[in-house]
């Protein structure tokens, strides 16, 4: 046997070796197509059988979440009609106010937030300090002028620097100059600078409210006096607004500060 006919008996072992080694592995896979079907279809039922056992829970879950969507835009309503209204009788939310453990609504509204006020006194001057560090001197000034009782003093300091402080925010415009600051707003939601959301739309609503806090002087009567301090009157020192010095418009100055420090440093810079 000469060399070429040994090297054709070896290459004939080879693919004889290589075709066994085919037919044994399509063999397998032909055997594993064939038991597919018995792995397979039992799953297939069982998730059929899961599937429809999971059914009315998916959809409970569906109603639930639609309920809490429901319940938010409704909570959502109702605080923005409680917010205008407090804005309408010279008082404005803060951090803690829908909050407040003791809320009755068959309390009158001077009275829940004034215990409001006066209960969590100290964590909202504490955040506004912590939120306003170049003006701590003076509101530090302005929270002990009120608690010594000195309401004529407190109140035009409380009143000015919500204005600087609104001026100092992303709205760049004192607080009761016009419309500027509604404007403004709208402009940074435009521009996605502020999120536009529940909240935003809920706490910066009184910003576009025309009220008494920024009513002019000649909203002078006992009725307009009555709903809130007018803050051209005081600051201007007009003779028909001599007589705000009390603790009740104190309080309100007070909460439209602490109202301007919360929306502008929590809610629109942050």
């Amino acid at each position: 046997m000469n060399d070429n006919d040994q090297l054709s008996k070896q290459i004939e072992i080879i693919v004889k070796a290589f075709r066994l080694s085919i037919e044994n592995a399509s063999n397998i896979l032909i055997s594993f197509i064939e038991r597919l079907d018995e792995i397979i279809i039992p799953i297939a039922k069982n998730i059929n059988q899961l599937k429809l056992n999971l059914e009315p829970f998916i959809l409970q879950i569906g109603k639930t979440l639609q309920g809490w969507a429901e319940a938010a835009h409704k909570w959502q309503i109702d605080k923005k009609k409680n917010v205008e209204e407090m804005a309408e009788n010279g008082w404005y939310p803060n951090w803690l106010t829908f909050f407040y453990p003791n809320c009755d609504d068959t309390l009158p509204l001077d009275d829940f937030m004034i215990n409001h006020l006066n209960a969590d006194w100290e964590q909202i001057t504490e955040r506004m300090l912590e939120l306003c560090p170049n003006r701590k001197h003076i509101l530090e000034n302005a929270f002990n002028l009120h608690l010594s009782g000195n309401y004529i003093a407190a109140i035009p300091l409380f009143l000015s620097q919500a204005d600087g402080i609104c001026c100092e925010s992303l709205l760049k415009s004192f607080l009761f100059t016009e419309n500027k600051v509604s404007e403004n707003i709208d402009k940074l939601i435009d521009e996605e600078k502020i999120q536009a959301d529940m909240f935003t739309e809920l706490f910066l609503s009184p910003f576009k409210l025309r009220n008494h806090h920024n009513a002019g002087v000649s909203k002078s009567s006992a009725l307009a006096k009555k709903l809130a301090p007018s803050r051209n009157g005081i600051l201007h020192g007009h003779r028909k607004h001599l007589d705000y010095g009390t603790e009740m418009n104190s309080l309100k100055c007070f909460s439209l500060l602490s109202f301007v420090v919360f929306s502008t440093k929590e809610i629109i810079e942050t």
